[in-house]
């Protein structure tokens, strides 16, 4: 009660609440709204007050509530509008102000909803101060929120997601800086970015239309850490093998230098990637949809990572040795 009561005020004071013209809001429809129906002044009454009142309608009101739900469990119709519109239940009666255990053969509630009436617009607005409404002691109530428009969860998940993309970025940046270091060349450390960020539409291409995957689950974000670090790699293999070669080869042609570096860097890479591959693939065992999700698409950005790089890499080695 006293944890509502808190709650409605803040809303109030927010402006996030509806259902009267006044500055004023409805109170929630819970149990302690039920309670306050069968009390004479139920509504003018304070918590404490209310408590002292409790007493007198207790053991009638607990029979009657039962009596209601063990009436929903018999005979409630899901795909029939109206259907919860039972004379044994009070009026405006919704189920999930029990929990199912709850019936004629126990009387303890241990799970219950107060639902607000609130804007559907305002989903953001009262996301932001969440943190602020009452959860009661948590010593005989703890109290969790959510709205029925627009769940927190999806809204927590999007801020997550925001926060990895720029973990992400900043990933790529310290990538580019490590290749642009290792290489010195600017050509090669963006056509080193453009193969790992090509081997992205490609993976999802054979995830979603080869694989026939429709389910893309979050965590298959964390790809992105896994193919850049991978992606450089294979970039710094593939030009200290270049390097290597024309070292020994100082006075060869380009063509000549590709036919002895580009083979042996595409075998040393080639080890790395099915050994990669398929500890990720291996994985696709898992019975979690999630997991077995992530470990198909990290697989995928893998071999489609290696297969960017002798496509798009070796290439540009040659024309960086030309130059």
């Amino acid at each position: 009660c006293q944890a509502e009561t808190n709650t409605l005020s803040i809303l109030e004071k927010r402006g996030l609440c509806s259902g009267c013209p006044s500055d004023k809001c409805l109170p929630p429809y819970s149990l302690v709204f039920m309670v306050r129906q069968r009390i004479e002044g139920g509504f003018d009454l304070s918590c404490t007050e209310l408590i002292a009142q409790w007493p007198t309608i207790q053991n009638e009101f607990i029979a009657s509530l039962a009596e209601c739900v063990e009436d929903v469990k018999v005979n409630y119709e899901p795909n029939k509008a109206g259907s919860l519109n039972f004379t044994s239940c009070p009026a405006g009666f919704w189920p999930s102000v029990v929990d199912d255990k709850f019936g004629l053969d126990n009387s303890v509630v241990r799970y219950t909803s107060s639902y607000f009436y609130t804007d559907k617009d305002d989903a953001d607005a009262i996301y932001g101060i969440v943190d602020e409404l009452d959860r009661a002691s948590g010593d005989t109530v703890q109290g969790a929120y959510d709205t029925t428009n627009a769940y927190f969860l999806g809204i927590y998940i999007d801020e997550l997601v925001n926060r990895d993309m720029a973990l992400a970025m900043g990933s790529a940046f310290i990538t580019m800086v490590a290749i642009l270091v290792h290489t010195g060349s600017p050509w090669l450390t963006l056509m080193g970015l453009i193969q790992i960020i090509f081997s992205f539409p490609l993976s999802y291409f054979f995830y979603f239309f080869v694989l026939k995957i429709e389910f893309f689950p979050y965590v298959n974000l964390i790809g992105v850490f896994v193919v850049f670090a991978l992606g450089a790699d294979d970039v710094f293999v593939a030009v200290d093998k270049w390097k290597n070669a024309r070292l020994e080869m100082k006075n060869n042609t380009t063509e000549e230098v590709a036919s002895r570096a580009l083979p042996d860097a595409a075998y040393a890479m080639l080890l790395t990637t099915v050994t990669t591959a398929a500890a990720f693939f291996a994985t696709t065992i898992c019975p979690i949809n999630a997991l077995y999700c992530f470990a198909a698409f990290c697989g995928l950005l893998i071999v489609f990572d290696y297969i960017m790089n002798i496509f798009i890499v070796f290439p540009a080695l040659c024309l960086y040795d030309k130059w």
